[in-house]
């Protein structure tokens, strides 16, 4: 398929990239699990012009969201499905911490703007951690959960691309982790920065793949090597 970022790419950003490939993708773990990262309401929005909302969802993604949520939906179902481990991420601040963006805002436990999107809503056997920084590994429990699950790999959505999820990725290699990003499963409100951040990930950091390589690490090793 073709990559989001190409149509950003100068000549002579082809020709480098073509030469000089500095890593070799690392595919999955031995046991992998699915993270979804940030999907909650102030950062989906409304389906419709992202700038028409910025008041009422100030991190609103708008069309960009609602199109990634189909693809988590088919990845979220085939992950329960399969009895991969799915975990959830929340950007959350709540009172008894005595953080001052717990008082208000977006993020804040009481706003309904903190939660999660409905059409990617957690369900029962689902993990969920809090953070209050842009990685999902830093001063969070993430890493201790996925060692007592055995998970060395992640099939990573959700929200931003630039942002929460380059985060995730970079600090989780580092930790030893095989990140994978979804591609199709992935957003931001810039879309120079979904490309940039797509293309910085596979070139530097981690694998990114599309939805149809995610599902056959979901469907297990025999599909994977199908797929190949």
């Amino acid at each position: 398929m073709a990559r989001v970022w190409e149509e950003f790419l100068t000549q002579e950003d082809r020709e480098v990239a073509r030469r000089r490939n500095l890593r070799v993708p690392h595919g999955p773990g031995r046991k992998t699990a699915l993270l979804v990262i940030d999907m909650q309401v102030t950062a989906i929005g409304e389906d419709r012009p992202i700038h028409e909302q910025l008041e009422r969802y100030p991190g609103a993604c708008g069309p960009h969201a609602w199109a990634a949520i189909p693809v988590q939906q088919r990845l979220l179902a085939a992950a329960r499905a399969a009895g991969m481990p799915v975990i959830y991420s929340k950007h959350v601040f709540h009172p008894h911490t005595g953080l001052a963006k717990s008082a208000s805002g977006v993020f804040a436990a009481s706003d309904p703007r903190s939660e999660i999107q409905a059409e990617v809503a957690m369900q029962p056997g689902d993990i969920l951690l809090e953070k209050q920084t842009p990685s999902c590994f830093t001063f969070t429990n993430l890493h201790m959960i996925l060692s007592e699950l055995g998970v060395d790999g992640l099939l990573t959505v959700g929200n931003s691309t630039s942002g929460c999820v380059r985060a995730s990725c970079v600090e989780g290699e580092a930790m030893g982790y095989k990140m994978m990003v979804v591609e199709e499963g992935v957003f931001d409100r810039i879309q120079m920065s979904h490309a940039a951040a797509l293309f910085d990930m596979q070139f530097k950091i981690c694998d990114v793949i599309d939805e149809a390589a995610a599902m056959a690490i979901i469907a297990g090793p025999d599909a994977v090597q199908k797929s190949a």
